[in-house]
């Protein structure tokens, strides 16, 4: 083989490894259109009410679902995508990302009604509202 069919091959060969790497994150990016995220502490009393009243069924519910569940503790490094989100001074807070993004937060938890109606507000303004008009609290945040 020439130098010339060789350098071509390698060429396609890094090409054909760097999709193989990168096409599995843009999935996972799509995936995660919308995102929930949870910034907290071991030792935060709130996020262990939050965890025992509200995480426990949030992926089961249309708001989880819609925007999925990704926590952080505060303890270790900040993923580096999550680099941008700044001024997390309390736990818990709540971060809603669209498209990497943020529409909002929810700092502290007093609540499950009080977390959900700030949740279904925040909801309220990503981009595609119209698919946001049949979100349902769940029946258990009204107890």
């Amino acid at each position: 083989m020439t130098p010339t069919i060789l350098m071509a091959s390698a060429r396609r060969a890094l090409l054909i490894a760097l999709l193989w790497l990168v096409l599995p994150m843009t999935a996972q990016a799509a995936e995660r259109k919308t995102e929930l995220v949870m910034f907290e502490l071991g030792t935060c009393i709130y996020c262990a009410v939050w965890n025992d009243a509200v995480g426990s069924g949030y992926g089961d519910t249309t708001l989880g679902q819609r925007a999925p569940l990704r926590r952080v503790d505060l303890r270790h490094r900040r993923p580096d995508d999550l680099q941008h989100v700044t001024g997390v001074r309390m736990t818990p807070t709540f971060v809603l990302l669209h498209q990497g993004e943020e529409v909002g937060r929810i700092l502290g938890y007093i609540d499950s009604p009080t977390f959900w109606g700030q949740l279904q507000a925040l909801m309220w303004q990503v981009p595609g509202r119209a698919e946001n008009a049949s979100l349902n609290v769940p029946a258990r945040a009204t107890e």
